[in-house]
């Protein structure tokens, strides 16, 4: 059962501020706010607002002064919110059966690490180095790697339990939801803080996806940017952020009176074992991973209403995934509503999954569903309905959200209304 839910991304650092603004369609998309960004081929991204940024760096001043790294803070202020939103007591239960499953990036590179123990010769200076190594930046990854956010929250909030990092690409935060439901499935927990955080707007994390050939160099205004199954679309857009819900055990959410936003039902991955850098032409294994799900969750194709697509807005992702869906769902497919989170805050990377299943668990919940912004030339090869530009009232039985990330990796969860018998 989820719980409780927290975010923080371009459209705000809570979850009705960030409803409620992708309902309207808002795009937070902007130019980056870096005056040196405009030597980068890349000029705008879902950078989560300075306001926002400082909020967060307040609330948690001990951790912002001693960790400093933008991802690690994002998490930690998602699943703060999250747990408070779950209104779960500091001591209520057995706090060794609950746990943490998070997605995270790599970390940063900092070119200022790097930098500054060259030698003039442009050889890197081991001795001084080792020497000085202690002034490393506490951004950097030699000092907060992926895992840090999950020990941090266990830490910080007495989840003793499991503690998992989960580093796949663009597929981790849905593997970190898909495996914090397994474990309260199997038994192995009452209660596990699942989802993402990731940020990588920085000048190592940029020009990855633009020598990859992924991200968007386009000099169109930064809101219109990200075009997911528009024709002209012209790559990824990144964004930052973090999305925590909490999963509990029904029989432990009912005892303690807990409001149960909707029940997660089905949980499949896979691998395409293709390309590195493309998915399967014909989107074979997308195509897994949703049948894998549907199979786990018990539900016939003709029961899902909606899905919250991956959606990046590349050439061969979004057609890949529509073939997908089609092979997958059949003539249900026209029929159901489909849409992309990525076109209003960019992409999350890691932590993308987090975003998009929160709002996937509020449209189940309240029968709503954000827009695809920015559809406004239809491609041929895209022909299914993704709720272009304007939000939609309809009823959501249940619905999919899919991520697939570089490499291959893959991962599909459904969410059902919740049915107190």
């Amino acid at each position: 059962m989820v719980t409780g839910l927290g975010m923080i991304t371009s459209l705000g650092r809570a979850v009705e501020e960030n409803w409620q603004n992708a309902l309207n369609g808002t795009s937070g998309v902007k130019r980056l706010s870096d005056p040196e960004a405009v030597h980068s081929a890349v000029q705008a991204a879902g950078e989560v607002r300075e306001q926002d940024w400082q909020a967060v760096r307040n609330e948690l001043k001990d951790y912002a002064l001693r960790e400093g790294e933008r991802r690690t803070l994002f998490a930690l202020w998602a699943t703060q919110c999250a747990l408070e939103d779950a209104r779960l007591p500091a001591d209520y239960g057995k706090r060794e059966r609950y746990g943490v499953v998070l997605a995270a990036g790599a970390g940063i590179n900092r070119l200022e690490d790097i930098h500054r123990w060259i030698r003039s010769d442009l050889r890197f200076d081991f001795s001084r180095f080792g020497r000085e190594c202690r002034e490393v930046r506490p951004e950097s990854i030699m000092r907060n790697n992926s895992q840090r956010p999950a020990a941090l929250i266990a830490q910080r909030h007495g989840l003793y339990g499991i503690n998992q990092t989960v580093t796949s690409a663009c597929a981790s935060a849905t593997q970190a939801v898909g495996l914090g439901f397994r474990a309260i499935q199997r038994g192995d927990a009452d209660l596990v803080a699942v989802g993402g955080a990731d940020s990588m707007i920085n000048p190592i994390g940029l020009v990855f996806f633009v020598l990859l050939g992924a991200a968007s160099t386009s000099s169109d205004r930064p809101e219109n940017l990200c075009r997911p199954f528009d024709r002209k679309r012209s790559g990824l857009v990144m964004g930052e952020g973090a999305a925590v819900a909490i999963l509990e055990e029904e029989s432990q959410a009912r005892g303690r009176g807990a409001e149960i936003y909707a029940e997660v039902a089905g949980y499949g991955s896979s691998l395409d074992a293709c390309q590195v850098t493309a998915p399967h032409p014909q989107g074979l294994g997308a195509e897994q991973a949703m049948r894998s799900a549907l199979a786990d969750s018990g539900l016939a194709e003709s029961g899902l209403d909606y899905i919250n697509a991956h959606g990046t807005g590349t050439k061969l992702n979004d057609a890949a995934e529509t073939l997908a869906i089609k092979n997958v769902f059949g003539r249900h497919a026209f029929r159901m509503a489909i849409n992309s989170s990525k076109s209003l805050i960019g992409h999350l990377l890691a932590a993308s999954g987090g975003p998009e299943f929160v709002y996937t668990v509020l449209s189940v919940r309240g029968d709503e569903v954000h827009p695809t912004i920015n559809l406004a030339n239809p491609d041929p090869k895209c022909d299914l309905d993704y709720v272009p530009n304007v939000k939609r009232k309809m009823t959501v039985r249940a619905a999919l959200t899919n991520s697939f990330g570089f490499g291959g990796q893959n991962a599909s969860v459904i969410i059902k209304k919740y049915a107190k018998e």
